[in-house]
């Protein structure tokens, strides 16, 4: 008697349009299993949940059960996946190498058969089609937005402006930091030397607080090479002048890129790019350096610390420096695949979050001299206030309670000036999960197609750094700071 398991996937819309429910697929599977005299081993239900990933528990489950089943049986092909690729990976990959025929219910195919295998194919080439078709109709509608002048939202909205009813809205704090950068690059500063000047001066955008300076420096070179800061609105062939506020004059925007212009027929590309794809990213740990990539005489490429090369003297941060080599594809592969991984499992991301949020509270610090100083504010606020009672109760002369509040407050006004000094004060911006869960939807969508330029700045939007500490990485992530 073949063992089968049973799988059973539903969206909430499906299940309300379509009929597809859990319980109704359910049945009539078991009915099938019933009249072809089969055990059900188990059954295996994703409730609410897309097909155009695997990111499912319910099949997640069934792939890590396979060896203990011989068919795996759905009421509907697209019930598994409406997904080409995911299709015939589940059939190729998974069910067929561990001996596991495929049935589909409604279709009347079991991969048992030659016939039964090539029509499954063909099925899953019109349910990939479905999912094209929806793309193309969700792009018709962008273009249309864009014509209108709406902004094509998203996570990953331009430094210096907010999302707002569909349009721009100019965010004050981060256009200043916009403005600067126009301003220091006319009058010739560098785009690293930007960003350590932002880094310096207390800087922050909702995407980092500019620490990294190579990943700062492209993140500048974006937003001079940007016209949405003129005010125009580009999205595919679609262009729409004035569509919203505009924080560079149209003049300084070509000033600037005049000048990026000139330095890039002098430096050519290797200003701006890197051949290798974490080159400005990876950072020793034990002597922050950074690392570079060499390779010797069979081509053999690895990833060494600038400390411990000592090629460059002016990039070694220390005389000496025993931090590891990588293997240039095992390190790029390790982090492509935390990237990857960051893309297809929001469980994945829920972690990091949580492990970040653990950190920071770890870190809390003790009361120092800035919790003393606002302990000692506070008391005073409180003697003030009961003086005031008393004058009230008519307990105090008016004369005395003037002489004593002037002396507490004098007092007061002396600590506070200590505290600003320690404290100076700089606007903070809360880590934004649900727009940052926003962004990696659309910059996943970037990375399956990219090439290495554009992975590098996949890159730029989510890595701030990554520490080496011999076998460790640690991926220092840009939204959660």
């Amino acid at each position: 008697m073949k063992k089968v398991g049973l799988y059973i996937r539903v969206s909430t819309l499906e299940q309300a349009q379509e009929g597809y429910s859990v319980g109704e697929q359910k049945e009539r599977l078991i009915s099938f299993c019933k009249a072809h005299d089969w055990l059900i081993a188990n059954v295996y239900v994703d409730g609410g949940y897309t097909g155009s990933n695997l990111d499912r528990p319910g099949i997640q489950k069934l792939i890590s059960e396979i060896g203990k089943l011989d068919v795996v049986l759905v009421y509907k092909l697209d019930r598994l996946s409406r997904a080409q690729r995911d299709t015939l990976y589940l059939i190729e990959d998974v069910f067929l190498p561990n001996g596991v025929d495929f049935v589909s219910m409604q279709e009347s195919f079991d991969t048992a058969t030659p016939f039964g295998r090539a029509m499954i194919g063909m099925l899953s080439v019109f349910a990939q089609l479905e999912r094209e078709q929806i793309r193309e109709r969700t792009m018709m509608g962008k273009l249309a937005r864009a014509r209108e002048g709406l902004h094509h939202g998203g996570g990953y909205n331009p430094i210096g402006y907010d999302y707002i009813d569909g349009k721009l809205s100019v965010n004050e704090y981060e256009a200043i930091q916009i403005r600067r950068i126009y301003e220091w690059y006319i009058d010739g500063m560098g785009t690293q030397k930007i960003a350590e000047r932002l880094l310096e001066e207390g800087y922050t955008n909702r995407y980092s607080s500019w620490a990294n300076s190579s990943s700062g420096a492209s993140s500048i070179t974006r937003i001079i090479s940007n016209d949405i800061y003129t005010g125009t609105l580009r999205f595919d062939n679609v262009v729409v002048e004035d569509a919203h506020e505009a924080i560079i004059s149209r003049e300084d925007f070509d000033k600037a890129n005049e000048i990026r212009r000139r330095r890039h027929e002098i430096w050519g590309n290797t200003a701006y790019k890197s051949k290798y794809l974490l080159v400005g990213f990876a950072f020793c740990a034990q002597c922050e350096a950074r690392y570079h990539v060499k390779h010797n005489y069979k081509d053999y490429k690895y990833y060494e610390c600038y400390s411990r090369a000592q090629t460059v003297k002016k990039m070694a941060k220390a005389e000496k420096c025993d931090n590891d080599n990588w293997r240039l594809e095992s390190l790029e592969a390790r982090i492509t695949g935390e990237i990857e991984k960051l893309f297809v499992s929001p469980k994945y991301f829920e972690s990091i979050v949580a492990e970040h949020e653990k950190k920071c509270r770890k870190q809390e610090k003790q009361p120092d001299e800035t919790d003393i100083l606002k302990g000692k504010i506070a008391d005073l606020d409180k003697q003030i206030g009961k003086l005031m009672d008393l004058f009230q109760a008519d307990s105090i002369p008016a004369e005395v309670l003037s002489a004593r509040i002037d002396k507490l407050y004098r007092e007061k006004l002396e600590f506070t000036e200590q505290l600003n000094r320690l404290e100076p004060q700089a606007p903070q911006r809360d880590f934004d999960a649900e727009g940052v869960a926003d962004m990696l939807s659309d910059l996943s969508a970037v990375w399956e197609h990219a090439d290495h330029g554009e992975k590098r700045l996949v890159l730029e939007a989510l890595i701030n750094r990554i520490m080496l500490d011999g076998d460790t990485v640690t991926i220092e992530w840009s939204f959660l700071e």
